[in-house]
């Protein structure tokens, strides 16, 4: 979610805002979810803590997350995902982001359902070790 493209003429703070709002809107990232601190997103990201602290201070100006003194900060409940036209198209651009990528990887094609199966498994498991530290099932 904090991979950032230096060369892009998109200020590094705007690339990782709006990750963070495709996270949301997706539901990759859920109202109530801890937010990594400014610190975590400067080492995740590879940016300046500064970077990091506008795009946070961005994602608290447009409503998308949450900081309760003393607590952290969170995705904030009213964070709106996209209706299902929207993350029908989000979701296959990025989709073929991965087979272009893919393909200019050299990587045969065959193998990406198998790929993003593993990927499932992780992220499930991930989301699984997470909701577990918060005491959920």
């Amino acid at each position: 979610m904090f991979d950032v493209d230096p060369a892009s003429p998109i200020p590094i703070y705007l690339q990782l805002v709006e990750k963070v709002r495709r996270a949301v809107a997706l539901g990759a990232l859920r109202p109530g979810d801890r937010f990594p601190t400014v610190r975590e997103i400067a080492v995740r990201a590879r940016v300046n803590r500064n970077t990091a602290a506008r795009a946070v201070q961005e994602l608290e100006r447009a409503g998308v997350v949450r900081t309760r003194v003393g607590q952290g900060t969170f995705v904030a409940e009213g964070a709106r995902p996209l209706d299902a036209g929207e993350r029908d198209a989000t979701l296959d651009g990025a989709l073929d982001r991965a087979v272009l990528e893919a393909q200019g990887l050299g990587v045969p094609l065959e193998e990406l359902g198998w790929r993003l199966s593993k990927r499932i498994d992780a992220f499930r498991r991930s989301r699984a070790a997470t909701a577990g530290d918060r005491g959920e099932d």
